[in-house]
């Protein structure tokens, strides 16, 4: 796999691409199961977190190649934020991303986007820390403790998100306070050396962050923050390329299925991923840890949200907060909320017609 630190490697990896493959006649729906068979190419963007675990799995253990997919090292690119990997839906640099809710609102208002799947929830693993000796713990956590304060955080993410509903909670807004948006492994080594009194990270950063000493002051789920990761597809993309979006979500269903079985084997398993593809050493129980954090989905679960209009609901309330912070333009987010913030549950069903 590969990690993805700039656009200008994202587009000459897309340039590559085209001259490579040429290009396809665009589709808004995904093609079905009475296709004939053929193995298909599938460029997939993630962030280096257990959500990504199915994909890698599957891959490994030849799921991949049983579903027709081609998955290859090129073909799995790692971005340390949701929001890189957006900038490259313009250039479609992708077939399918794998990014957090807020990035995905940007994604769909923006680019119209399609978001097609639930990857996870994890508003367990999103978390604000302190140090030790923070005024925050005497304090009860009260507003007086918060404010003038500099507080470490990745922009336009689930932690900024986080953050925002936080200072909400204690009565403040963002300007009671001084933000640096820094990425979380850059964070995490400023915050150690004094900078800064609080640290917003999702995990598996926020194991590092933990085990340095650093405390939780408060998590997304503390605060009834729902925190999804999403699917997401370019707005238009081939017919094969839609195809290869519902194969790939009938793979995972298999993955996600053993995954929340649970047991040994997955323990052992999702402690390599880590290492082999986020590139991290965590222990025994941080893997406990992560896996009791994130909820991950399988077809039927991920239909149940698009249908129970859960997912609407929460990306309603988040785009009306970033409108009024005057971070998301309105009438960008009044056309997506007509289009229902282009959630597409076709490409769900068309996969439930591919599993194995």
């Amino acid at each position: 796999m590969k990690r993805i630190s700039s656009l200008v490697a994202v587009l000459l990896a897309v340039t590559l691409l085209a001259s490579a493959c040429g290009t396809s006649a665009p589709s808004s729906e995904p093609a079905t199961s009475s296709s004939p068979a053929k193995v298909l190419p599938i460029k997939v963007a993630t962030l280096a977190q257990i959500d990504a675990w199915p994909l890698v799995n599957a891959v490994q253990d030849g799921e991949a190649d049983r579903y027709g997919l081609q998955i290859t090292d090129k073909n799995m690119m790692i971005f340390d934020s949701g929001m890189e990997a957006v900038e490259g839906i313009p250039a479609k640099a992708f077939t399918l991303a794998d990014i957090g809710q807020l990035p995905a609102l940007m994604a769909a208002s923006r680019y119209k986007a399609k978001i097609v799947g639930v990857a996870a929830e994890e508003s367990a693993a999103n978390a604000i820390l302190a140090r030790g000796d923070s005024p925050v713990f005497n304090e009860g956590n009260s507003a007086e403790a918060v404010r003038g304060a500099t507080v470490l955080v990745t922009s336009v993410s689930s932690a900024h998100q986080l953050l925002a509903a936080w200072l909400q909670d204690l009565g403040l807004a963002e300007n009671d306070i001084t933000i640096r948006t820094v990425e979380q492994q850059t964070a995490i080594s400023a915050f150690e050396a004094g900078d800064g009194d609080f640290l917003v990270l999702w995990s598996p950063a926020l194991y590092r962050a933990l085990d340095k000493g650093f405390k939780v002051v408060k998590t997304a789920a503390d605060l009834g923050l729902p925190s999804y990761m999403f699917y997401v597809v370019p707005e238009n993309i081939s017919a094969d390329e839609s195809e290869a979006v519902a194969r790939f979500l009938a793979m995972t269903d298999g993955q996600v299925a053993s995954y929340q079985a649970g047991g040994d084997a997955i323990h052992t398993s999702v402690k390599d991923f880590f290492k082999s593809y986020a590139g991290m050493t965590i222990s025994d129980n941080d893997v406990t840890e992560e896996i009791n954090r994130h909820k991950l989905y399988r077809l039927d679960e991920q239909l149940a949200l698009f249908e129970d209009g859960s997912l609407e609901k929460t990306l309603a309330s988040l785009a009306d907060a970033q409108v009024a912070d005057n971070k998301l333009d309105a009438e960008e987010v009044n056309l997506a909320k007509e289009k229902h913030f282009y959630l597409d549950k076709s490409f769900l069903e068309a996969a439930q017609g591919y599993v194995k």
